[in-house]
């Protein structure tokens, strides 16, 4: 049992994380890279192998916590308002991470996407570009 996420675990969530809605596909990268276009999506994993509360109840096992945070980066495009991109991108996003309480590799997963998945919204309008982020706690053993 490893405490941080393990590469494969790293390259798994960010290939499960969608960038492409109708017409519109968006780049797809880690937060320390650059911005090179938009829309942008925008990954980040923090407080990775903090020690959450939940136990597995069959064999009593740890369960890990890591905070993945995602920038929706936007402008206006395809005649379409970047606020809206945004809002589309940002659904696409949540709705395949509630699936996320089925593992993925590595028992990466998300418990209860009521709680698990929060601080969906607007971070600020500047120089052209929306920003939303969603902020999911993910959980791995």
């Amino acid at each position: 049992m490893a405490r941080a996420l393990s590469d494969t675990q790293k390259k798994s969530i960010f290939t499960s994380i969608p960038a492409s809605i109708t017409g519109i596909s968006a780049s797809k990268i880690w937060s320390n890279q650059a911005i090179t276009s938009y829309p942008t999506i925008t990954l980040n994993i923090s407080n990775d192998g903090i020690a959450s509360y939940v136990f597995d109840v069959s064999s009593g096992q740890l369960y890990y916590q890591s905070t993945l945070t995602i920038h929706i980066l936007t402008t206006n495009q395809s005649g379409q308002n970047g606020a809206t991109i945004a809002e589309s991108f940002a659904s696409l996003v949540c709705s395949t991470v509630e699936g996320w309480t089925t593992p993925l590799t590595g028992d990466v997963r998300i418990f209860n996407a009521q709680e698990d998945i929060a601080s969906i919204g607007n971070l600020g309008y500047d120089e052209g570009v929306f920003d939303y982020i969603v902020s999911i706690t993910l959980y791995h053993s």
